[in-house]
């Protein structure tokens, strides 16, 4: 992988990409602020799939985090050389790279993982690689939150090489199974989920589908057939062990 920032600084030319930066993201990003109990703490944050940085910028924007420190990684080479979000030193380490890349030493340095909008890029055995080496490979005190639509939205490449196509949809019942500890929805039907450890020991029933006709309705049905609470801006702290939901 190739650093583009380090300690806010960066250390590599900007030059020998081409096109625009691009990657935005419809997850809930609030979600991020209800992940600990205590935002207080000096927290690291991995943006695995950073796009134009609006979690970064999300992030050390808001009084109660803009002292935690945010890496990223992109395997869009251009969003590393983003001058606009560069200068704005959202970022403290920046690695132009792939998900599936990330050294298992690097992934366990970090108190909060986020891979949203990016799961649904990526074809089945590699998105089940990646969420399994994520919650392997994780610290024991760690959360992973994922964002992703609970459906195949469509959607294809914009420009060369900027890795914007959509090869799975992702069902509810999916990410349900892991067993997430917060999770949220945004429009249209994106969900956002908060996981633990413990969903290693659930990962076996994560099952995308690369069939393209899995559509918004049929997404719909199922996340309300799991008693999933689809309606947007909804924050969801979830105790499925006891079985217990409780809503806000």
């Amino acid at each position: 992988m190739k650093q583009y920032v380090s300690g806010y600084e960066i250390v590599s030319p900007l030059s020998g990409a081409s096109g625009r930066p691009n990657g935005g993201s419809c997850a809930p990003k609030g979600l991020i602020f209800e992940i600990l109990e205590d935002n207080s703490q000096d927290i690291s944050v991995l943006d695995i799939g950073f796009g134009v940085g609006h979690l970064g910028k999300l992030i050390r924007n808001h009084k109660a985090t803009a002292h935690w420190h945010v890496d990223g990684i992109d395997g869009f080479e251009i969003n590393c050389q983003n001058q606009d979000l560069l200068a704005q030193k959202c970022y403290r380490n920046i690695w132009h790279g792939l998900a599936q890349e990330l050294p298992s030493e690097q992934i366990r340095q970090y108190r909060i993982l986020c891979l949203l909008d990016v799961i649904e890029h990526l074809d089945i055995d590699t998105a089940k690689y990646v969420l399994r080496n994520l919650l392997t490979c994780m610290a024991d005190d760690a959360c992973l939150f994922v964002s992703t639509p609970l459906w195949f939205y469509p959607q294809d490449t914009m420009q060369d090489g900027d890795l914007e196509q959509h090869l799975i949809g992702v069902p509810a019942s999916s990410m349900m199974s892991l067993l997430p500890t917060h999770y949220s929805v945004a429009n249209p039907l994106v969900g956002g989920f908060v996981f633990s450890k413990r969903s290693l020991d659930y990962v076996k029933f994560f099952e995308p589908t690369s069939d393209k006709s899995f559509s918004y309705a049929q997404g719909m049905l199922i996340a309300c057939a799991v008693g999933m609470n689809v309606e947007p801006g909804f924050l969801v702290t979830t105790h499925l062990t006891s079985g217990a939901v409780k809503s806000s």
